[in-house]
This record gives C-alpha cells, structure tokens and sequence, in this order.
C-alpha cells in the first residue's frame, strides 16, 4: 500500500503547470518534493556538489571524534578503519561520484586518525597514504583508496545493468538512456541525471576486463585485460 499522504513528486522545470496538476490528481500525490532526502540522500542534486555531499564528510568526521584514539593500539586503528570508516560512505558512492573535494578530505580525516596519538592532534605522517593503500603483500596495510573504492562501487552498478537486463533497475535505465544499444557504449543522451552519469564514469573500468563473446553475451575478466591473443576464436574483446 502507498501512503499518498507521505509521498511526494517532483517535476522538472520545463513541465508546465497545466501537465503537472493533471499529473498530481491522477496520481492523487499533492506534495512537491525534492527538498528532503530518501535513505540519507538528497532527492534533488541541483547545486554545487561539494555542498550536497558534504553530509558524508561530516558524518565521517562526527564518527571518527566519538573513538578514543589515544586508548586504541595501532591494530585497533586498523580495525576500525576497515570495519566502520572505509563503509560509512559506501551507500552512497554506490549511487554517486563524489566530488574530489570531498574524497580528498574524507581521506585527510581517515589519515589523521590513524597518524594521531591523542586523537587532538594532526601526528607526524610517516608515509603517504596512498602507500598505506597498497596490499600487505606490497607494503602498505590494505586501506581502501575512497576515489577507487567509488569507482569500483559505481562499476559493479554498470556490471548489474549488464548482467540483469530484466530487472527493474536495468529496464527503467535502458528506457530512458540505450534503448537500442548497451550499458557499455558511449551514447549521448539528453539532461541524464546525476546517477547516470556517475555510472557511466566507470564504463572505462568495466570494458577493461570485459570480454563479448559472439554466443555467450558478456563476460567480466576479474584478472584484468586479457591478452588478445589469450582469447579463443569464438569470443572477441
């Protein structure tokens, strides 16, 4: 059942007046949204991103003030980087690219934890972070670099489009975006929304390891770009 009394819709700005009242009495929904949020995120994207996404930036950093870093080892760090701070922002750089401002300070407040002795002050950085992202078997200790970590979210997104066609998700975005094409090929469309356009920003990643087969559809190579010569002669890159 829907509740029309909490629902709400919201029209683009070319819509006229008329094409909206007979929308909103067919519908019987009368409230105008996109002010509010839906599972903590904004409904409308109009604006300056860095504003919008500032949320995530601050519900890290409120996240972080309530751990005591001087009571916490250096592997209790770790743990808790991994566990909480790494998938705080997840939901939503699953559905959007965030702005560089923001995974730069999202990643200056992870650091900062990690190199504070006392959880007040800055600490020495005895190591870049991005060394500190690399694998253990590297170096590094395994923290998740956020601007990869986005891309990788955003193209597991695109992986579902191919993967599923006859889900809701993927029919509502073939509709409105390639509707006679793929998910994988560069095709303009008019006014895309933000989601779309964030997903489509890691279409280079997925036809990296991605292989068409001429009877099979699409394949995903998780080893990475496969040599062409490694493929059989029933399948093509």
């Amino acid at each position: 059942m829907i509740n029309f009394t909490k629902s709400s819709i919201q029209f683009g700005h070319k819509v006229d007046d008329a094409i909206k009242a007979e929308i909103k009495s067919t519908l019987g929904i009368h409230n105008i949204g996109g002010m509010g949020s839906y599972l903590g995120l904004p409904e409308s994207l109009g604006g300056s991103k860095t504003k919008i996404f500032s949320f995530v930036r601050d519900r890290l950093q409120t996240r972080i003030n309530g751990w005591s870093a001087k009571f916490l080892s250096k592997g209790g760090k770790e743990v808790m980087i991994k566990s909480v701070a790494a998938t705080l922002p997840t939901f939503v750089m699953s559905c959007f690219r965030l702005p560089k401002t923001i995974t730069s300070k999202l990643t200056s407040a992870v650091a900062r934890f990690w190199w504070s002795l006392n959880g007040e002050s800055r600490g020495m950085h005895w190591m870049a972070w991005n060394k500190l992202c690399n694998s253990k078997m590297e170096g590094g200790l395994g923290f998740r670099d956020v601007d990869d970590f986005n891309s990788a979210l955003l193209a597991k997104q695109l992986w579902r489009l191919i993967s599923f066609p006859d889900s809701l998700f993927a029919k509502v975005f073939k509709g409105r975006y390639f509707r006679k094409s793929n998910p994988t090929e560069n095709i303009k469309s008019y006014s895309p929304s933000d989601g779309w356009r964030s997903i489509c920003l890691a279409r280079s990643l997925v036809c990296k390891g991605i292989i068409k087969s001429r009877f099979m559809g699409f394949h995903l190579c998780l080893g990475g770009p496969m040599d062409p010569g490694s493929i059989p002669e029933t399948s093509k890159k």
